[in-house]
């Protein structure tokens, strides 16, 4: 039963041409069972969109209900106040704090938030964004950031394997007269340091990503991590589960895994 009236149409789409399926025979099949439940086909305006997305072995159906839009005018890196090369553009920062279902309300910590991109994102949600970085500059960059876009923020500089947060809650400004309040970390959010690119001052690599996996265990119950490699072994070893893993392919020297943790 599919609660809807009006007219519709149905897109399918071979998701980077990995299976075989004849995405034009999906569309008649598919609109032919919706004609049949009583809807009007309007393949211009319709009223409702399904999509069917082709993946290897999975067929996925959704209704429509918004796209995101690439242009990110002013919240791009190299339009922000403050800009370092290899942030984080927004699509993909949005992108990940769906991953970790970042909702209105939620506190949402980057524990290696460099100029402050995920939690730009993250704040645009309504959640409050808390971050951190080892880098004093950083820090100053990631506030003036933030500053820009969003109102309810902290940020402070910090050691990722030992974070200066409770175990079961951080105190966040409730603005008004209520003054701060103690909520829960929702969701940990981060971009891990690619090993050829970033500045690492006291932690090799793995310890550093290590650590801050066990860090991020410590005060919350789900993460998203992005990375160059694929930190699987050390998120199982801090107590995480890896509910699901993504690579994107950028460029010929670089791939993005993307971790969903649980």
């Amino acid at each position: 039963d599919v609660p809807r009236s009006g007219s519709v149409a149905v897109r399918a789409r071979n998701v980077r041409n990995t299976t075989d399926v004849d995405t034009q025979a999906a569309e008649r099949e598919l609109g032919g069972v919706l004609v049949d439940a009583g809807f009007g086909v309007d393949l211009e305006d319709p009223d409702h969109e399904l999509r069917a997305l082709f993946s290897r072995d999975c067929c996925y159906l959704s209704w429509l209900t918004a796209e995101s839009v690439r242009d990110y005018g002013e919240r791009k890196p190299t339009d922000r106040p403050f800009f370092q090369p290899g942030s984080m553009d927004p699509l993909l920062a949005r992108a990940v704090c769906n991953l970790a279902r970042v909702r209105s309300g939620d506190v949402v910590l980057d524990p290696m938030c460099g100029t402050g991109g995920v939690l730009i994102e993250a704040g645009l949600l309504g959640a409050y964004a808390v971050g951190t970085d080892a880098q004093a500059k950083m820090v100053a960059g990631a506030r003036e950031n933030l500053a820009a876009y969003v109102e309810s923020f902290d940020v402070a500089r910090a050691d990722a394997t030992r974070l200066p947060l409770r175990t079961d809650a951080v105190d966040v400004d409730a603005g008004g007269s209520s003054g701060e309040r103690a909520k829960p970390v929702d969701a940990v959010v981060f971009d891990a340091p690619y090993g050829r690119q970033s500045k690492i001052e006291t932690h090799e690599l793995a310890d550093l990503v290590a650590g801050a996996l066990s860090e991020a265990r410590r005060v919350a119950d789900r993460c998203v991590l992005v990375a160059d490699r694929d930190w699987r072994e050390a998120a199982t070893d801090a107590g995480w589960t890896v509910a699901d893993r993504f690579d994107r392919r950028v460029h010929q020297s670089l791939t993005r895994y993307v971790l969903v943790l649980t």
